[in-house]
């Protein structure tokens, strides 16, 4: 009998322990169940106050798991949980030419399906009410503390507004482009019948001509540029693009855009050194060259550098008198670009050189 209490008395102490246990694996589990829901609510909260549409989806599924208010607000319709990136077809949208957006282009399925790191992409998408606005949607992986992919997300951003105002900027620059042009025509007219006597130099006509000509083809090009920068290479090319491919031109240099005023001198510069080669130094001769170089030197003081150095030409000679020419070459820059502008004229060819401060530039262009 004894031994029968002593055994009843330990099953019922590890029945005890056992319950014991399993009352605190069921504490433990509650407090992290509650520290999820926790989590999940915070998450919740912090999606309904960012300014855009978020879209999250499992990897490596792509099903949707879910997304904030102000995609419905956005789009005009309920959440569509696409079951994986092969449905995101149900999202009707539309590329600027007019074709559909499949699902494989869609930045979700670009980020999950086929690994990209970010992915973006403007769609002009339709409501659930068939009206359509332009949106830009913006993917991103994200990741577990290995590194592994285990879900992605998207912002869908209005732009429609943006769209608009870049339309109408369009629209203005056009009809700016088109009276400047007129003016161009007006004031050749007016120096064309200014010119019609006696005593006018041989030739002023012509040169006055072709330079406004050369202003207005450098007006033109920044225009295309939406009139806010120019690249070194493009202003290069629109005066000497013919010389470039024959060969006769050699440019090398870095990607480097300039703000519209510093472009517009820089040309007009480029157009009398041309004028000048063309005329009296290298390339007026059968095997002379032009080099056209331009680098930036490192460091926070950074300068950008342009050289222009004719070989193979007649003997070069100093002009005995600068004129207008002389001013755009060397003052009008070096006062637009805040920089220096030095000229040489060694036998073997004209040298010219421009030294000007490359951040001042670069906050120009960015103002």
């Amino acid at each position: 009998m004894d031994e029968l209490n002593r055994k009843l008395t330990a099953e019922n102490a590890d029945l005890r322990s056992k319950l014991a246990e399993a009352l605190a694996d069921s504490a433990d589990q509650a407090a992290i169940a509650e520290s999820a829901e926790k989590r999940s609510s915070i998450l919740g909260a912090a999606l309904e106050t960012v300014p855009v549409g978020v879209v999250l989806a499992e990897a490596p599924s792509g099903e949707i798991l879910l997304g904030n208010s102000r995609v419905v607000e956005m789009l005009g319709h309920p959440m569509l949980k696409s079951e994986n990136f092969d449905s995101y077809g149900e999202w009707i949208s539309f590329h600027a030419d007019g074709r559909r957006v499949d699902s494989h282009e869609y930045p979700l399925s670009r980020v999950i399906r086929d690994g990209e790191d970010y992915a973006e992409l403007d769609v002009h998408y339709q409501r659930g009410d068939g009206s359509r606005f332009w949106m830009k949607i913006v993917g991103r992986p994200i990741t577990d503390d290995d590194g592994r992919m285990i879900a992605a997300s998207v912002a869908l951003i209005d732009i429609e507004k943006e769209r608009q105002l870049r339309r109408e900027q369009e629209i203005l620059i056009a009809e700016l482009d088109h009276r400047v042009k007129n003016a161009f025509t007006v004031v050749k007219s007016i120096v064309s019948q200014s010119l019609r006597k006696n005593g006018v130099m041989p030739g002023l006509r012509d040169t006055i001509d072709r330079r406004l000509d050369a202003y207005a083809r450098a007006h033109a090009g920044l225009v295309g540029k939406t009139w806010k920068t120019a690249t070194i290479s493009g202003i290069v090319r629109d005066i000497l693009g013919q010389q470039v491919e024959e060969g006769t031109v050699i440019m090398s240099g870095p990607d480097i855009e300039l703000p519209s005023k510093q472009a517009l001198a820089l040309s007009m510069a480029l157009y009398e050194l041309s004028t000048n080669a063309f005329k009296y130094g290298a390339l007026s001769a059968v095997g002379g060259t032009v080099d056209i170089e331009w680098t930036v030197s490192e460091g926070p003081d950074c300068q950008l550098e342009i050289d222009w150095r004719e070989r193979g030409g007649p003997k070069t000679v100093e002009p005995e008198s600068k004129g207008f020419g002389s001013f755009i070459i060397e003052r009008a820059l070096a006062m637009e670009t805040q920089g220096s502008v030095t000229i040489d004229y060694p036998a073997d060819g004209l040298t010219w050189r421009l030294i000007a401060p490359f951040a001042k530039l670069k906050q120009d262009a960015n103002d």
